[in-house]
């Protein structure tokens, strides 16, 4: 069975419940489905065929669901614009794949009209939430459209979907998944980390859509779950949408995790309802993951996976998150957990060989859910998939019950006097200073050393730290060859469009 049949049939089966909650909107499931039909119907009467690519370009919205649905029922390939890019970024995405229509929001109207004659390509410009001069109404492609289910043929191999890399170590690369991709997540997801879902719950996007929330659309749909979408991240946005619309379950990333925990009136609040959390895309500070399961209780589940293998590589259940236990019980807080089920994972050296327990070497993993491919980049195709594995990029280890403990990616090693020492590790004792609200940890050129340790980091609001008392925190901690040998405060950090800390950044800024 395809996503289009599994959109359907759910739609039939929750016809009448609340599907998707925005600020004031609410669509039930059969209202969803329709909508997506008309898209799909309607993109089609405007003469784009099956395979053509559309590009979307817009922030969490109501449409988010009928918009990716509508899609995949026409057989149209979805370019998921990051509305954080600038205009350049945007334009390249869209001209490279030579994408047919863009599809955006009003707001992004100045820009899209910056750009317009740099896409020779782009056959029509749709505008979702508003009337633009040289822009499709997007409610009037819609009302013009059939309701009908589209007759169209698919196959789990036809591209479904481009996705650009965050471009934490270059140029981002145009990510090619087929159907099939997002039908094993699905599966992956519901077997792995939401097992319990059900209609009684309700799902909050605590994270963009366009980035890792946006994969558990489907898998929420299947199961009859109301979603509840937030135009923005702030704890107070959070915490209102958590208590008003009883929110059960929550996927979000640690940046935002860490602003939540954060927040001075949290305790004053009711998170009864909650009973799963779900983290990933970047390392979790272990300290801020105890405050964590201090406040909402043993809820958190934690995955990890790459846009070339979304989502699904590994995961540390809820049984798994052990605050008071043994040695090697609360260490496994600092892990990313087991391979999920249908999920082939080895360390290996840089010949290829497998690496023993406790030895570090490159992840690599297999599975059904993999990308096809990089967009025209050949040479990086083959790097990446060798085999039959994905070859990540991200170093690790494994010990011997199968726990994966990511150390960094593979160019963010730092070599001082000949040892190797990575961010990661260095971090993690940096967020367990009570003074610290992030860090990011660099190597800077030294004449006697080859590089050495640099720790930039953000002060919690009222707080004060010396570069001497930090120094000696990782000190007390850590080898003397990885504590900071000195020690920036920032007012903030360098992040990408998807609120990943980019180091390439500071290490421009200091050397």
């Amino acid at each position: 069975m395809d996503q289009a049949r599994l959109i359907t049939r759910s739609a039939r089966l929750f016809s009448e419940k609340t599907a998707v909650v925005f600020e004031n909107k609410r669509l039930t499931f059969g209202e969803v489905n329709e909508r997506a039909n008309r898209l799909a119907n309607g993109l089609a009467r405007l003469g784009i065929g099956k395979g053509e690519m559309v590009a979307t370009l817009r922030r969490d919205c109501a449409e988010h669901a009928e918009l990716f649905f509508g899609l995949i029922k026409g057989g149209f390939v979805e370019i998921t614009l990051n509305p954080r890019l600038n205009a350049s970024e945007i334009s390249w995405q869209i001209k490279e794949p030579s994408a047919s229509i863009v599809i955006f929001q009003e707001n992004f109207g100045d820009l899209i009209d910056s750009i317009r004659d740099a896409l020779p390509s782009v056959k029509h410009f749709i505008c979702i939430d508003g009337i633009l001069s040289g822009a499709v109404s997007y409610e009037e492609l819609l009302a013009g459209a059939s309701p009908e289910e589209p007759d169209v043929m698919h196959e789990l191999d036809d591209l479904a979907e481009l996705r650009y890399t965050s471009g934490t170590t270059g140029k981002p690369k145009g990510i090619m998944l087929p159907l099939r991709s997002g039908l094993c997540v699905t599966r992956n997801l519901l077997l792995d980390m939401i097992p319990d879902l059900t209609p009684k719950d309700t799902f909050l996007a605590l994270q963009p859509l366009y980035h890792g929330a946006g994969w558990f659309v489907l898998p929420c749909w299947v199961r009859g779950v109301t979603q509840v979408y937030v135009p923005r991240y702030d704890p107070e946005i959070a915490i209102d949408a958590i208590e008003r619309e009883g929110v059960s379950v929550i996927k979000t990333v640690p940046t935002i995790l860490v602003r939540l925990l954060a927040h001075q009136e949290l305790k004053k609040h009711d998170f009864g309802n909650i009973r799963t959390i779900i983290y990933g895309a970047s390392p979790m500070p272990v300290e801020r993951l105890r405050e964590g399961l201090h406040v909402f209780g043993s809820v958190f589940v934690q995955l990890y996976g790459q846009t070339e293998a979304p989502m699904t590589l590994t995961v540390l259940r809820k049984e798994e998150h052990i605050v008071d236990g043994s040695e090697q019980e609360v260490r496994r807080l600092s892990s990313a957990g087991r391979p999920c089920t249908f999920v082939d994972l080895k360390i290996v050296d840089e010949e290829g060989v497998e690496v023993k327990p406790g030895e570090e070497g490159e992840v690599i993993v297999k599975g059904d859910h993999a990308m096809i491919g990089y967009l025209n980049r050949e040479k990086e195709t083959k790097e990446a998939l060798r085999d039959g594995w994905l070859y990540t990029g991200d170093m690790g280890i494994y010990d011997e019950t199968g726990y994966v403990y990511l150390v960094g990616r593979k160019g963010d090693m730092i070599i001082s006097g000949g040892l190797n020492v990575y961010p990661n590790e260095v971090e993690q004792v940096l967020y367990m200073h009570p003074a610290v609200k992030e860090a990011a940890v660099i190597g800077v050129p030294d004449q006697m050393w080859g590089e050495t340790i640099k720790a930039c980091v953000v002060l919690k609001d009222g707080n004060n730290a010396t570069e001497e008392e930090i120094v000696n925190f990782c000190k007390e901690r850590l080898s003397s060859y990885k504590k900071p040998r000195s020690v920036d405060f920032l007012e903030d950090l360098p992040r990408n469009a998807m609120g990943k800390i980019v180091r390439r950044e500071l290490v421009r800024k200091y050397q």
